[in-house]
């Protein structure tokens, strides 16, 4: 069915003649839906995968006789689950209206305002919550007592590093999934949305 729209639309633009308006208009209903849809799936199946992460990794950890650290990830992860759940409700309860144009401006615009979110919270949020995780995991090891025997500017030193280098993996990782993930479908309907404005300019 994509490929008949895609055909469509395709012809639509090459002739004057054969742009036909109620066509068009239900063409520019038609393949907004199917990107929109592709995203959501996209985005729930990238969802409801940290659910058995969360569980393998506990269980890694509760393996290597670290329960604490196990149960303290898992939650992590499930909490990260109910976050984006909750986020991507949001988007779902945008319903697509009569015009056509608003809906995806709006829709694009808060895809963007939620990757803004998640940079924000992944750079500022992972040192906060993966710091503590460290320390479960050195307890009681050589490692935590090297560097409990520090001075504590040195500490201060080792901390704000590692805050820095978690910060900015987070940031990366986060980065570079979503453009693989996404980046061809936000691209299409950045595409759609700058072919209406213009056709709206034509006018």
């Amino acid at each position: 069915m994509e490929r008949s729209i895609e055909n469509i639309w395709k012809e639509g633009f090459e002739s004057d003649d054969n742009i036909q308006i109620p066509v068009v208009q239900d063409l520019y209903r038609k393949k907004p839906k199917l990107i929109i849809e592709r995203i959501k799936s996209s985005s729930r199946i990238d969802n409801i995968s940290l659910v058995p992460m969360a569980v393998i990794l506990a269980g890694v950890f509760i393996f290597m006789e670290k329960p604490v650290l196990g149960i303290y990830v898992g939650i992590l992860i499930l909490l990260l689950f109910l976050l984006n759940r909750r986020k991507l409700k949001q988007l779902e309860d945008l319903k697509l209206s009569a015009n056509t144009y608003l809906y995806l401006t709006n829709y694009y615009s808060k895809i963007k305002g939620l990757q803004k979110y998640y940079t924000i919270l992944l750079g500022i949020g992972l040192p906060v919550l993966i710091l503590p995780g460290y320390y479960l995991y050195f307890r009681e090891t050589l490692v935590l007592s090297t560097f409990d025997g520090m001075m504590l500017q040195y500490q201060i030193l080792v901390v704000t590093i590692l805050s820095i280098v978690l910060s900015a993996i987070g940031v990366l990782s986060y980065r570079i999934s979503t453009h693989l993930i996404y980046s061809k479908l936000l691209t299409r309907l950045e595409e759609i949305i700058k072919d209406m404005e213009e056709l709206m300019k034509a006018n």
